[in-house]
């Protein structure tokens, strides 16, 4: 039996952007309650600690985000708990 592989968060972008193009009341709750919208078609409940913010783009105005790289932080996090330093396939350098 093969494993599906697990969603990734640009899975989870992609879905969420499909359906708030497809439903503008979705699209409006996702601008007003990202929280919500978000729960309410992917299951995932985000933390209170995160802050969301939705923007839409226009015609005239586009958006690129940067996003945390995640690997650094685990990789800074690592170091500073004493767990050494890991290179790109995960051994330890």
């Amino acid at each position: 039996m093969t494993e599906t592989p697990a969603a990734t968060r640009q899975d989870f972008e992609a879905r969420l952007v499909a359906r708030a193009w497809s439903d503008e009341g979705y699209r409006a709750r996702l601008r007003s309650d990202p929280r919500g919208a978000i729960e309410e078609e992917t299951g995932i409940t985000v933390p209170e600690s995160i802050t969301i913010e939705v923007l839409e783009e226009t015609p005239e105005q586009a958006y690129l985000v940067i996003p945390t790289n995640r690997v650094e932080i685990a990789d800074d996090e690592l170091e500073a708990s004493g767990g050494g330093d890991y290179g790109h396939k995960g051994e330890i350098l």
